[in-house]
């Protein structure tokens, strides 16, 4: 071996081992002191890189962590609010429900139920302006997206929501079906008119109710006395005549020769059907009594009959100028309602005794005159008609008929209707007014057309007691008789049909609102001919409004029921727009412009990592907007003093709680989807990147410990053999000696 002294290797590589074995043992107690593995860049330069990544990422996972949580906490506040608003909805709606009770409630409580509306709708807007999270104000539609039209909109397009981002977007509407609409039943005189579709319906079921069935104009008599109460039947001829009883025998002076009294037993029925009973009166005559004188005082002792007074009386026949005639009891009036009965007489006289005789036991009923006027307005000629029944002109000019059953009158009234002037009017005996029996012993003159558009009036042919009117107990009418009309309610709103006519269809529009009413909607019908006419009942019209293919933005088609609200997306369903098509819109295209100032929240770690929210308005003004046939155009309008203030109140009510419950809805989502459910994603996230972090950075102590045991006693090794190394070039000095 050589020995040197200038170079010592062996204590130059106990030196270098030595120096070695301090860093490591130094990198060692930095480790085990600090507690992570990387110190600094040289420790671990590709781990440094990857934990300095991963420290970012978890410091913003933290932080996001802490956005969500508060934003968490700004959607309860908003939620909060919208609760109470909708308990102030459905405090409301109980309010409009207890006006729509229209027979119950006077106008003091139809003004108390709106003043605590108005009082509802004034909290709502004090809550939707003052809502605020710090200073940021969340319900007053200043973080809402609006899309607003900015064509024409001939296609009657509604925005409802939007989720679009700011910029200008299309959408456009191909017509794919019609309108249509069926109805349940048609039993009750009302059916389905072929020829147009219905009108600004809403999908579903609709209800048609006949409040009022219709009817025709009608005239009934009283009772009519076919047969009087001594077995007389009804007579009607061209003149009337008294209820007459004859003596057999000429009268005069002839036959009264000697004194005497002379008594006659008469039974009296009047025109309101009481009978008198047996009425006996006496007289007493001097002989050389003229006729005249005679009657005279048969009339003197009539009148001092209290029964036969006034309805009775004495006359004679012709001759009396000449002092001859025969004896007449008859009564005070003509006509048919008037009877007298002949029972009994006697004489105590000698000169006339069976020359002055009354006959046998007889009873005589007096004669109507046999005309009936009315006016009629036609269906045929729609104009009036004046319209003269001779009832009786099947007999001889002149004659007369009698009746015996109430059958046979309403026979030759009818009759006598075919024949008149009416018939003139259309030139056939379909007419307008007819005869029927009704109840017992009454006659119903009646129009066969109905509604008051038809009519008919009773006229006078005379004040005179004889005039068939009063046997038959028709009253004059100084107003004519119209026919009634049918009311049918659509959709709680009432129809009137004023005509019906007979023996023919007729189409009319039921509508669902009153004219000049925003929303109204109408379906066309066809009424029944007035053989059948409209009948009470329900019948339910289910229509199917028209549909649409939509799209967003050249997307793909969402088909859109008119008057429903859908949600429509673009092509990869990033945005989206909910809308609705007016009921009877035909389609087309729109440009819409976007400003969305919708709710932007961090929840993520890193760069686009953001979820937004819009919250719409929740002032009066913005709910219960543009429902179709509402007459009111926002829940701020909103006004239960009337019936159909009331029912379309209700309404709007209805539709704003659905906004509030879906914006609730929508936050609640919100909340619990992506802020919730994102912010325990977060945790987890957080959580397993700190570990990947503490993998890569931190010291393996137990590990480490051994490094440094190692290093110790390298340490102590190397210094040992060091001191050795330097003791070798000592050797050189042996050779000295």
């Amino acid at each position: 071996m050589s020995l040197r002294i200038n170079h010592n290797i062996a204590a130059l590589d106990a030196h270098r081992n030595l120096t070695m074995t301090t860093r490591l043992l130094s990198g060692s107690m930095e480790k085990l002191s600090s507690g992570y593995r990387i110190n600094r860049a040289s420790d671990d330069p590709a781990g440094l890189v990857i934990s300095e990544q991963f420290r970012a990422q978890i410091a913003g996972l933290n932080r996001a962590i802490s956005n969500s949580e508060g934003s968490i906490n700004m959607i309860q506040t908003a939620e909060g609010a919208l609760n109470e608003i909708n308990n102030l909805l459905v405090s409301m709606r109980e309010l409009a429900i207890h006006a729509a009770n229209e027979g119950f409630n006077d106008t003091n409580q139809l003004a108390a139920d709106q003043a605590e509306i108005a009082n509802s709708i004034a909290t709502i807007d004090r809550i939707a302006a003052n809502t605020q999270f710090g200073t940021k104000k969340l319900l007053d539609g200043t973080k809402e997206n609006i899309a607003s039209i900015t064509t024409a909109n001939s296609s009657k397009l509604t925005t409802i929501s939007s989720n679009l981002k700011t910029g200008t977007h299309s959408i456009s509407a191909t017509k794919v079906t019609d309108a249509s609409a069926s109805l349940n039943t048609t039993s009750y005189g009302i059916s389905l008119n072929s020829t147009g579709a219905p009108v600004e319906l809403t999908d579903g079921i609709h209800k048609i109710d006949v409040l009022q069935a219709s009817a025709g104009a009608q005239k009934i008599s009283t009772q009519i006395r076919i047969t009087d109460a001594f077995s007389n039947n009804l007579t009607l001829a061209t003149a009337g005549q008294y209820a007459t009883i004859n003596s057999v025998a000429v009268m005069g002076t002839v036959n009264l020769s000697t004194d005497g009294t002379y008594r006659v037993t008469l039974n009296y029925q009047g025109e309101d059907g009481t009978v008198s009973g047996e009425q006996t009166v006496s007289v007493a005559f001097a002989t050389g009594d003229t006729l005249s004188a005679q009657i005279t005082k048969w009339n003197a002792a009539i009148s001092g009959n209290t029964y036969l007074a006034g309805k009775v009386e004495a006359a004679t026949t012709s001759g009396a100028a000449s002092g001859r005639g025969r004896l007449v009891f008859r009564s005070v009036n003509k006509g048919a309602q008037f009877s007298l009965k002949f029972v009994s007489m006697a004489t105590s006289g000698t000169g006339g005794a069976g020359i002055f005789s009354m006959g046998s036991v007889r009873a005589n009923r007096g004669v109507s005159k046999d005309q009936l006027k009315f006016t009629v307005v036609s269906a045929e000629g729609g104009t009036d008609s004046n319209v003269t029944l001779d009832v009786s002109t099947v007999a001889a000019a002149g004659g007369a008929k009698t009746f015996t059953s109430i059958d046979q009158l309403e026979t030759e009234i009818h009759r006598a209707l075919a024949v008149s002037a009416i018939a003139t009017i259309s030139g056939t005996q379909l007419s307008n007014l007819d005869v029927d029996t009704y109840g017992t012993n009454q006659l119903k003159l009646f129009t066969w057309d109905e509604g008051s558009a038809y009519s008919l009036q009773h006229l006078t042919m005379g004040t005179d007691k004889e005039e068939a009117q009063n046997i038959l107990g028709l009253t004059i009418d100084t107003l004519a008789t119209t026919g009634t009309d049918a009311l049918v309610s659509f959709d709680n709103y009432t129809n009137t049909i004023t005509s019906i006519k007979y023996n023919s269809t007729s189409n009319m529009t039921l509508y669902n609102k009153a004219a000049s009413t925003a929303g109204r909607g109408s379906v066309n019908v066809t009424v029944n001919n007035a053989q059948n006419g409209i009948n009470l009942g329900n019948m339910l019209l289910d229509v199917n409004a028209a549909t649409y293919d939509v799209r967003l933005d050249a997307g793909p088609a969402t088909s859109i029921t008119g008057g429903i609200d859908a949600m429509v997306y673009n092509s990869d369903r990033s945005q989206s727009i909910k809308v609705r098509y007016g009921l009877s819109s035909e389609g087309g295209s729109e440009t819409l412009s976007v400003t969305d100032q919708s709710l932007v929240f961090q929840i993520g770690g890193n760069v686009g990592q953001t979820a937004n929210i819009s919250l719409r308005n929740m002032a009066t003004t913005a709910l219960g907007k543009n429902i179709a046939g509402n007459m009111f155009t926002s829940l701020s309008g909103i006004d239960v003093t009337t019936v159909q203030g009331a029912q379309d109140a209700q309404s709007v009510i209805d539709a704003s709680i659905n906004e509030v419950s879906t914006t609730r809805g929508a936050l609640g989502s919100f909340q619990k989807n992506t802020l919730e459910s994102n912010l325990a994603n977060l945790r987890i996230a957080e959580q397993n990147l700190t570990a990947s972090e503490s993998s890569i950075r931190d010291t393996d102590m137990a590990k480490e410990m051994s490094n440094f045991v190692k290093h110790q006693i390298l340490l102590q090794a190397g210094t040992a053999m060091l001191a050795q190394g330097n003791q070798v070039p000592q050797v050189v000095l042996s050779l000295f000696g």
